[in-house]
């Protein structure tokens, strides 16, 4: 990723086409002289925005290596990651059952956009990861979540578990993802506010994220694959919460 106080490069399609609509700053996009069709629509959005439109050969997208770019990027402000506290005051502003997604040490870049990709489909208030240990807003991330990091609410803390402590006095209600435990997830009450707390990459939460959680839940797996990939595991308790409180 190149900065430049304060501005970062993002490509890909729908990454760009989201912080079109997003009204994020953006200095100029750049695409490939001879494009398609999703290419000069993305190129008049840009242009009815005013934003700079230059034109570029593909040795131009050579600065993002093997990254699947679609041959368009743009030069934008960095993502700005709100506080704790500011997500949280955002969030009761919308709902009163809001739901936030934790984040214990999530390393892999994709894995957090997907994480975000499938926050922004079950409409959560907000995301919160701990800024030493994770990936942070990369333009991996910002392609792999398809614009849902420009659109999320997202919060860094340079501490997790003092995040929780902090929602749990706001009333939220801790539950994370533990194989080990229990209770499955179909016995968790999600009809309250509440925040899911989801642990690394093969390493699950931390013994001491785990110990600050009000409840432990585990999905029931049938296979011999005894876990899921965060993002999935994300998408199946997030979907969960969406029913139970549509009853």
């Amino acid at each position: 990723m190149k900065r430049d106080t304060g501005r970062a490069w993002i490509y890909g399609i729908n990454p760009v086409m989201e912080a079109l609509k997003s009204g994020r700053k953006i200095r100029a996009v750049y695409v490939k002289k001879d494009n398609n069709k999703r290419l000069k629509d993305l190129s008049k959005l840009a242009v009815t925005k005013h934003i700079p439109l230059r034109k570029v050969d593909d040795l131009f997208f050579n600065r993002f290596g093997n990254a699947v770019h679609q041959f368009v990027c743009a030069s934008v402000e960095t993502k700005k990651l709100l506080t704790i506290e500011q997500l949280y005051e955002r969030a009761v502003k919308k709902s009163e059952q809001a739901v936030f997604i934790l984040l214990d040490r999530i390393e892999d870049p994709r894995n957090l956009g997907a994480v975000l990709r499938v926050g922004d489909g079950a409409g959560v208030n907000g995301v919160i990861f701990q800024s030493i240990g994770s990936a942070g807003i990369t333009p991996v991330v910002e392609k792999t979540s398809s614009g849902a990091a420009d659109t999320l609410p997202i919060a860094a803390v340079p501490n997790i578990k003092q995040a929780m402590r902090f929602l749990k006095e706001k009333d939220i209600f801790l539950i994370g993802a533990a194989s080990e435990s229990k209770k499955t997830l179909w016995e968790a009450d999600m009809r309250v506010p509440i925040a899911i707390v989801l642990g690394s990459e093969g390493k699950g939460m931390r013994v001491t994220v785990r110990e600050n959680c009000d409840e432990l839940i585990k999905i029931p797996l049938l296979g011999k694959v005894d876990s899921l990939n965060v993002s999935v595991a994300a998408g199946v308790i997030l979907f969960e919460c969406l029913r139970q409180r549509s009853m």
